[in-house]
């Protein structure tokens, strides 16, 4: 969802930063080259967080989600996930966010009834695992799937469940990232929308 369909990096890494000073937006990137809920935890062991009380604490999170539900949608995003879903294509998001930053946004934008099964970070905080409730769900093979993403993190966790991806470059991770190491699963990487709907017409059938 965040970096692939809506454009929320810019505020992601804000938010990090509010809790911690001493964060870069470099070091957010990083975050997310594994699993950001393991890299995160290890991010606070070592870096200092903002002394703030509950309540300051809970305006922060409120303040986060109702920013983030005036993201913007990437230019042609809209259409394109109209358009598949109506041609017969089964949407999935299996994403990292929590639900309350999840649903509101998809609702607000007029995409969230197009979603057969949104697999937030109440689901399991474990993309591997919620592949495999994706792939028991409907009764599919890893190679009747296709997962879109920004980050190398999700591609590491795709890899390990053997789920084909592609990688899309107007998120969090460019074309640097992407190259790091070699990824059986790494069947392509796009640099626009329309490339996007190119590929998934071109690799997936219905």
């Amino acid at each position: 969802m965040d970096g692939v369909i809506f454009d929320t990096v810019a505020t992601s890494q804000q938010y990090l930063m509010q809790q911690f000073p001493s964060a870069t937006a470099e070091m957010q990137k990083e975050l997310l080259t594994g699993n950001f809920h393991e890299e995160l935890q290890k991010f606070k062991a070592t870096n200092a967080p903002k002394a703030e009380t509950e309540e300051e604490i809970e305006a922060r999170k409120a303040a986060y989600s109702l920013k983030k539900l005036g993201a913007k949608m990437y230019d042609g995003m809209h259409d394109l996930l109209h358009e598949l879903h109506e041609k017969g294509y089964i949407l999935v998001l299996n994403t990292s966010a929590l639900p309350r930053n999840t649903v509101p946004l998809l609702e607000k934008a007029d995409i969230a009834r197009i979603f057969d099964f949104v697999a937030a970070s109440d689901v399991s905080k474990s993309k591997v695992d919620k592949f495999k409730i994706i792939e028991e769900k409907y009764d599919v093979s890893k190679d009747q799937l296709l997962f879109v993403t920004d980050t190398l993190g999700d591609i590491r966790e795709a890899d390990t469940a053997g789920i084909p991806t592609v990688a899309v470059t107007w998120g969090a991770h460019d074309h640097s990232f992407f190259g790091r190491e070699p990824h059986a699963n790494l069947k392509g990487i796009v640099d626009s929308v329309e490339e996007l709907r190119e590929f998934i017409y071109e690799n997936v059938a219905i």
